[in-house]
């Protein structure tokens, strides 16, 4: 039976992009029940995270800007925003932890079990053990359901593909979201790769669960025959991006990553985000417990707890709460877009979810100004406006105890750094 230091169970973006800085510094093996490498995602990031993470060559499209289209509003989000080829990325990650030494084999996970030194995994190629294991197979995660660990679960679910434009079609690229406008509160995402060709797809909330993407097939292909006639598919975009809140998010001598952890944030839909802004905290902090042997659940705890910020998530499921039901409102979408357009320049940093907390009191106070609260209360289930409710009553309370001033843009610029800084307790 083969020993390792760290078994990675799930190829994925959040598996692979882990697996090079671990496999540098201990013996990896990392499992994938698809052919390792790949993907359905289409991903959107900023051109100085891709810089830091090397991937510049996977850059398929870059603008100044991201645009959010509503029935009578429209807000342009700048920043160096980028568009990535998913099938570059991953190569390039699968290229790099394969060079770093971690052994990369195509075997379905089936199970594992503690042993005196770490646990043994059960793969459909056979045994093998660890020192410790990292679930890194997104949602819903075997592993978490076997022990029951999601307390709370909500998902972004998608269908789409990239299509080639027939030239009559084409017009100037921008990565772009509107609404449907319909009853089941659907979203259109618009992901260009140049001239020709576009990421273009359906997408929707799913709360209290982690939905079915193929549920949005007849719809992608409504909106396919209605917008762009004549357009060629040349690859499927299918993917669920999950949300929520685990009751622990480690145990002994295994933790949970990328999906399988919910660090995607509620309200915006980033989770290959957070993969990048996290990976390499997350990573150094796995070495280190490594190195000192502790691999209980209490220290691998403290290291998931290190990756969130809970203002910051809090914040996000507020925004996340209202995304999923903005459409119950008289005005739809403009509500959103409305609050966007209220934060001005600052929206960007609700979208790269690099949030301070003064930043947060001041865009929850103007979201609620942008929507009243009667609305709030119509068109919110019970259970996540007593949450939304709690927090604008929490951070009123604190406005009020506090000496005036502090508009939004001195407190982005005071506080930015309180964000991702302070440890957090671990989750129980």
């Amino acid at each position: 039976m083969m020993h390792y230091d760290v078994v990675i169970a799930g190829g994925g973006p959040a598996g692979l992009s882990i697996a090079a800085d671990l496999a540098r510094r201990a013996r990896v093996l990392l499992i994938e029940k698809r052919r390792p490498g790949t993907t359905y995602a289409t991903w959107c990031s900023y051109m100085d995270r891709v810089v830091e993470h090397g991937l510049e060559r996977a850059v398929a499209f870059r603008a100044d800007h991201f645009h959010f289209e509503a029935p009578t509003l429209s807000h342009d989000m700048q920043d160096d925003c980028v568009v990535l080829d998913h099938d570059e990325v991953m190569r390039i990650w699968l290229g790099r932890a394969t060079e770093a030494g971690a052994v990369v084999q195509q075997a379905r996970y089936e199970s594992y079990r503690r042993i005196d030194d770490g646990v043994e995994v059960s793969t459909s190629r056979g045994p093998v053990r660890a020192r410790l294991l990292i679930d890194a197979m997104g949602c819903p995660s075997p592993i978490a359901e076997q022990h029951r660990l999601v307390k709370r679960k909500n998902a972004w679910v998608l269908y789409g593909a990239r299509i080639r434009l027939p030239p009559r079609s084409r017009r100037k690229p921008c990565i772009e979201y509107y609404p449907l406008n319909d009853s089941d509160n659907s979203y259109v995402g618009c992901h260009p790769y140049g001239d020709d060709e576009i990421n273009l797809y359906v997408f929707k909330g799913h709360l209290g669960g982690y939905g079915a993407p193929l549920e949005l097939r007849s719809r992608f292909e409504r909106l396919l025959e209605a917008s762009y006639p004549g357009a060629t598919i040349v690859a499927p975009l299918v993917g669920t991006i999950p949300s929520g809140i685990l009751r622990r998010y480690a145990l002994d001598n295994l933790i949970f990553w990328g999906a399988s952890g919910m660090l995607n944030p509620d309200g915006c839909g980033m989770g290959f985000n957070e993969i990048l802004r996290r990976g390499r905290t997350f990573c150094a902090a796995i070495i280190g417990l490594l190195e000192s042997g502790r691999l209980d659940g209490h220290s691998l705890s403290g290291v998931a707890a290190g990756l969130r910020d809970q203002e910051a998530v809090h914040f996000q499921r507020i925004i996340g709460a209202f995304s999923l039901h903005f459409i119950k409102s008289n005005d739809r979408w403009d509500g959103g877009v409305q609050w966007l357009n209220a934060l001005g320049p600052e929206s960007r940093v609700w979208m790269r979810n690099e949030m301070s907390l003064g930043w947060i009191r001041e865009a929850t106070f103007r979201l609620h100004r942008a929507v009243p609260l009667a609305e709030s209360i119509r068109m919110i289930p019970a259970r996540e406006l007593a949450f939304v409710l709690g927090q604008l009553a929490r951070f009123s309370l604190g406005r009020l105890l506090r000496s005036p001033g502090g508009r939004l843009g001195r407190a982005a610029a005071g506080d930015r750094a309180v964000i991702g800084r302070q440890p957090q307790a671990a989750v129980r």
